[in-house]
């Protein structure tokens, strides 16, 4: 796998999510080495050389899975290269680690850490025209089976990943900006009256650690409720799936729960986009209601089909929670929204409207997701590199699987100090990373140069829990669109949760 888990990065073991037993002799590394780290570039520490480069490199980019995934899309070196289709894999994933640098630079980072074939006999590492070509011989299918391989082979799930003992996942989507090339803008098509094609992804994050569990690309044209439906396999039971508004319908709904997996999705609030009469109110304010397919939805579930006389699908119990939550910052200004959310839950015994409203913030997660991978490991405004759709794609694959790496570091990290990964701030796992990765460059928050000794992955997160933590205590409210960002200011906030009354008919 493209990461070592939290357990195999270190040395110990679980007794239970995110609960860790550290021996002394770790205690006692870890010490020396936030004494180290703190001391800063002073303090004596070696570089970290290129055998240690080397060792640290395999353990992130796990030769065996790399050379799996080349087997199972097809991809077969018809010659002898110095960039191999295992070379290539890992100069593409260096593209996306190494963000904004040319490809003769990360080439340069790159190559004399992969060692045997890939540099016996070469002077000097090969060129950016050699990459570009060494790129499209490799393809898309390859990287996207890494992908899929790697993402499979996640972490145990430690503090914050849970809810009523159910793994919180959620969906979303959002856009990848591409170059303005003719072949791209046919392929993925562009929004009216922009100037560059976007590509389409949807992804199945796991909210307590951020990590992207499954992924779909389509263009622009494509509806992320359309690339939802292909991850609809990757639902299972023992988890609690969160989703916006815009992704409920009958059938998505009624294919989604049959997966096993427990939903809790925001529905809109209009009278007509939720066929649903009430049958039941419970004691803690939530309601049963019956879901009736509309004729509406029929008519759009019969045109995609293709099926005409697609009979109307039976109802559906469900549960509805609905409240308000006023938010009041500092100035003492209040704001007030209405959220419908509907869930498979029926037990308000065990699950209390309250603690699902509260719950349903996690979707959230998402959102920062797409925050770290979008402008913090690609930089904010960055157009993908990728000239053709298939590079494109290739691309974005290796982009998911570089930002899953970075999260599987900062749950080993996690797990080290026994804390919430949203402790364990991205850019520091992102950028000490690179330093640790580069061949003369010290980590550029302290500086630090650890030593070529022990296991580069324990140095490595060890050296990032030293950083500075994310302070998660703090309830903040924020203008939400561009044009209120350009002039208003994130506040601290409360936020007061009041489970309110629907206004949905009453079953006969």
């Amino acid at each position: 796998m493209f990461v070592q888990s939290a357990m195999s990065a270190v040395d110990g073991s679980m007794s239970g999510p995110r609960s860790w037993s550290a021996g002394t002799e770790r205690v006692e590394s870890r010490a020396r080495l936030r004494e180290a780290a703190l001391a800063g570039p002073a303090s004596g520490c070696s570089p970290l050389g290129v055998e240690g480069r080397s060792r640290l490199l395999s353990r992130l980019v796990d030769p065996g899975a790399v050379a799996a995934a080349l087997a199972a899309g097809g991809h077969v070196d018809q010659r002898r290269r110095v960039l191999t289709g295992e070379a290539t894999t890992v100069a593409v994933l260096g593209l996306c680690l190494f963000g904004g640098e040319g490809y003769d630079s990360v080439l340069a980072r790159v190559m004399p850490l992969l060692g045997g074939t890939a540099t016996r006999g070469a002077t000097a590492p090969p060129g950016a025209s050699a990459l570009s070509q060494a790129r499209v011989r490799l393809k898309e299918e390859p990287v996207r089976r890494l992908f899929e391989a790697t993402a499979a082979a996640r972490p145990e799930p430690g503090i914050g990943s849970y809810a009523f003992g159910l793994l919180l996942t959620a969906f979303d989507g959002t856009t990848a900006e591409l170059p303005a090339e003719p072949d791209l803008i046919a392929e993925f098509g562009r929004p009216t009256g922009g100037r560059r094609p976007l590509a389409r992804i949807a992804t199945l994050v796991t909210c307590g650690d951020r990590r992207i569990q499954a992924a779909a690309i389509g263009s622009y044209r494509t509806s992320e409720q359309e690339l939802t439906d292909r991850l609809t396999d990757h639902l299972a039971p023992g988890t609690l799936n969160l989703a916006d508004r815009n992704f409920f319908s009958m059938n998505r709904w009624q294919r989604f729960s049959a997966t096993g997996a427990q939903l809790a999705w925001r529905v809109k609030n209009g009278a007509s986009t939720l066929p649903a009469k009430v049958m039941k109110r419970l004691p803690d304010g939530s309601h049963l209601v019956r879901l009736r397919e509309s004729d509406a939805m029929r008519t759009r579930r019969r045109k995609d089909s293709g099926d005409p006389n697609a009979a109307r699908l039976p109802d559906t119990t469900a549960r509805l929670v609905e409240f308000d939550v006023r938010v009041t910052d500092i100035r003492g200004r209040r704001r007030t929204s209405r959220i419908r959310l509907l869930t498979t839950l029926l037990d308000h015994h065990a699950f209390s409207a309250t603690e699902l409203a509260k719950i349903y913030s996690e979707r959230w997660q998402v959102e920062i997701t797409y925050l770290r991978l979008k402008k913090e490991l690609r930089g904010p405004g960055a157009v993908l590199r990728g000239r053709s759709p298939e590079l494109a794609r290739q691309e974005i694959w290796a982009f998911l699987i570089v930002y899953n790496a970075l999260c599987d570091l900062a749950a080993s990290v996690a797990a080290l100090e026994g804390i919430d990964p949203d402790e364990v701030a991205f850019v520091a796992v992102l950028r000490i990373t690179r330093a640790r990765l580069d061949a003369d460059t010290p980590c550029h928050h302290c500086g630090h140069r650890p030593s070529d000794t022990g296991d580069p992955i324990t140095t490595l997160t060890n050296t990032i829990a030293t950083h500075p933590r994310n302070r998660t205590n703090r309830n903040r409210t924020s203008p939400r669109t561009p044009q209120e960002r350009r002039t208003g200011h994130t506040h601290q906030a409360t936020y007061t949760i009041t489970i309110t009354e629907p206004n949905l008919p009453k079953t006969t």
